[in-house]
């Protein structure tokens, strides 16, 4: 049987323990801080744009310096800034509807950038001779981002 004190004793060490844990934005891993609530605020404003079909706010989240080279590995050419805004425009033609879910697995700020990796699950309707028709993706993705005129801008992952 535990003497009270070694319960007071546990029950001390318990509340050090959390006070001492830091805290996490709600809904993911990542710790709450300034630089992690900005780098999740421009995720945020990616999935509702995308979901917006907006090509041009999603645009405006891009840096100038935008280069995304991922595209290599599905047999594609690499993306820049400037063929980011039609390759945004064409995609969004396309669609009638996207819904996108993301779930952040990891945010990483190092001075003025940041990586964001989380898992995307996409539901969207396309538009077709025959009518709509809709499909499903989901992958891990990351977001690279650099903080250019105290704001956040996305360099790759787009």
């Amino acid at each position: 049987m535990r003497t009270p004190i070694a319960a007071f004793s546990a029950a001390a060490f318990s509340l050090l323990l959390a006070a001492c844990t830091p805290s996490t934005i709600p809904g993911t891993p990542v710790e709450d801080t300034k630089d992690n609530r900005a780098v999740l605020s421009v995720i945020g404003k990616y999935q509702a744009d995308a979901q917006a079909l907006d090509a041009d706010a999603m645009l405006q989240l891009a840096s100038p310096k935008y280069f995304d080279k991922s595209f290599m590995a599905r047999g594609r050419s690499p993306v820049d800034y400037e063929h980011l805004q039609k390759t945004l425009t064409d995609k969004f033609a396309k669609l009638k509807t996207l819904k996108m879910e993301i779930t952040i697995k990891d945010v990483r700020v190092k001075g003025d950038r940041a990586e964001v990796d989380y898992f995307l699950v996409m539901h969207f309707a396309v538009s077709e001779p025959t009518g709509e028709k809709w499909f499903n993706e989901s992958d891990d993705e990351r977001m690279t981002l650099a903080r250019e005129n105290n704001a956040w801008k996305v360099v790759a992952g787009l």
